[in-house]
């Protein structure tokens, strides 16, 4: 079981925004959509424009989508042996490796998209895409550096210990949709994982957001 912490370094900032309030979701959901839907005229300096309502439903299937999830997973945590206080590294390994198996269990039939709709997935793509746009060479070949590209992605595998945890840098993650806690992105090859920060779990991805090297 991977227990490793995240790296901190490099073009890549695993910190996360602070947790929006709920009050604010949907307010963010709305300029995550603007972003999304509205790209090519604020590339030209126009306007932004509201986003288009399957836009809309899309982000909001995305946000109960994720929800849900955190929901079973805390479901299934409070089914398990509470650990003591002072709970040792071995026993907290355990408990990690419990929920993970009653995760994938819960999840067994799993595929790509149950979390990431197809709406969003696009919208994920036109942010990447005009970000990456907006960088210079330079920056371009920083991103791309600690990205890993030798592993096949597979929903409800534990991400490969051996591998770097990139994530987005940190400007293109103030753009994406936000995610519960303790769930993560991290870029794969040209793909946007949502990784189980407390399972180290890849429960979706989105593929083919990045340009190709």
């Amino acid at each position: 079981m991977d227990t490793r912490v995240p790296v901190t370094s490099g073009p890549f900032d695993n910190r996360r925004p602070a947790r929006r309030p709920p009050a604010v979701i949907g307010l963010l959901i709305g300029v995550v959509g603007i972003s999304a839907a509205t790209l090519t005229a604020q590339s030209r300096g126009n306007t932004p424009v509201p986003p288009t309502e399957a836009q809309a439903a899309a982000l909001r299937d995305f946000q109960h989508h994720l929800d849900e999830y955190v929901k079973m997973r805390t479901r299934l945590a409070l089914k398990l042996e509470p650990l003591a206080p002072t709970a040792s590294a071995s026993e907290l390994t355990t408990r990690q490796e419990s929920l993970t198996a009653a995760l994938r269990e819960a999840r067994k039939t799993a595929r790509q998209g149950d979390l990431i709709p197809i709406g969003v997935a696009s919208q994920l793509r036109t942010i990447i895409a005009t970000d990456f746009k907006q960088r210079n060479p330079e920056a371009r070949r920083a991103a791309f550096e600690e990205v890993p590209a030798g592993f096949v992605l597979v929903i409800n595998r534990t991400y490969p210990a051996k591998e770097a945890l990139p994530t987005a840098p940190p400007l293109l993650l103030a753009k994406l949709p936000v995610l519960p806690d303790d769930l993560q992105y991290r870029f794969v090859g040209r793909h946007l994982v949502i990784l189980d920060g407390d399972t180290q779990m890849i429960i979706d991805y989105a593929s083919n957001v990045l340009p190709p090297r």
